[in-house]
């Protein structure tokens, strides 16, 4: 069957500086058929009046959705819920896409059959405004399984998580993830677990040589610290859990133990400047507990085995500091 449409989903929070920017871009498409879902994620600032104002000189087929604000995670699946079309493209509104974007997927689409997700070269923009890409973990052809993009986004990004990927399969990964993070938690990178999933739910991935540009964000690299860093843990023990029966148990202990140091690295010494310490150690104090009672444990070496004690002193004295501090 032809498909003549895809869906674009769009989060929104706060984008007045990119919201006029990024429609202008989209306008530029060479193919528009494209159904533009905006999804006010509690913007308070001006986005809202912006976007609508634009839209009024736009030939472009959109809507808007608002929402309290919940995190991009949740924001892209309410509007992958309210999306009429088979496959959705997910872009934030900082960042843009070449204009053969949509073309170049709907004519791959048509072309072959049975495609479940598409993957863009992904091109990341650095501090001097020139791009880098990101290395495939196979240039040498453009059609892969499922499961082999999986395994090459555990521990580091070998391929591109941009994906245009069929409206089910978004469902079906949400679903998987929900089991396990009930209350549906902001955990910061909760989108990485949907991209992986909807990886182990694709049997055949193409990849595109149209481009996605992902923008240089300056805030990244203040020496400011996430608060909300500490969560990563548990997005990285819910990824455990849930390709666990998959065999790749070493990758994803190695992305898993590379979380808790990392997270404890930056408790140490952004300490002072932390105003949820509680949270932190509770997110350390859980990823401790997971790793030492799980079958983990028996896969460590000495080294990692002495960092975990490391770890468990570093938390007890953590919690005293903490106590003495009020």
């Amino acid at each position: 069957m032809k498909i003549d449409y895809i869906a674009i989903i769009t989060p929104l929070y706060n984008e007045e500086k990119n919201v006029i920017n990024f429609i202008n871009h989209l306008e530029l498409q060479t193919n528009h058929n494209f159904h533009l879902y905006f999804i006010n994620d509690g913007s308070t600032d001006s986005t809202l009046n912006l976007l609508q104002q634009r839209l009024l000189n736009s030939s472009l087929k959109v809507t808007i959705i608002n929402q309290n604000n919940q995190g991009a995670a949740a924001a892209r699946l309410n509007g992958i819920n309210q999306a009429n079309e088979e496959y959705c493209l997910i872009v934030d509104a900082d960042d843009l896409i070449s204009n053969d974007m949509v073309d170049t997927i709907l004519s791959t689409l048509n072309y072959f059959n049975n495609i479940d997700t598409i993957v863009p070269e992904l091109m990341i923009q650095k501090q001097d405004k020139s791009y880098d890409p990101l290395p495939c973990f196979d240039h040498s052809r453009n059609i892969y399984t499922g499961f082999e993009c999986l395994k090459n986004t555990i521990g580091s990004w070998k391929i591109s998580g941009i994906m245009c990927s069929k409206k089910e399969i978004y469902l079906k990964s949400y679903n998987q993830y929900h089991q396990f993070n009930h209350k549906r938690e902001n955990y910061l990178n909760n989108d990485e677990i949907i991209t992986r999933l909807n990886f182990l739910n694709s049997n055949n991935v193409h990849r595109i040589s149209s481009a996605y540009y992902y923008q240089y964000n300056q805030n990244s690299t203040t020496k400011k610290i996430n608060i909300n860093r500490c969560f990563l843990i548990n997005n990285a023990i819910i990824l455990h859990q849930l390709l666990n029966d998959l065999k790749i148990t070493d990758k994803l202990d190695k992305e898993l133990i590379s979380t808790v140091w990392g997270t404890k690295r930056a408790f140490s010494k952004n300490f002072r400047n932390i105003t949820n310490k509680k949270e932190w150690l509770n997110s350390l104090t859980y990823g401790y507990n997971f790793i030492r009672n799980s079958q983990i444990y028996t896969r460590l070496n000495f080294k990692n085995r002495i960092r975990l004690f490391r770890l468990f002193l570093f938390i007890i004295f953590s919690s005293i500091r903490l106590k003495w501090s009020k």
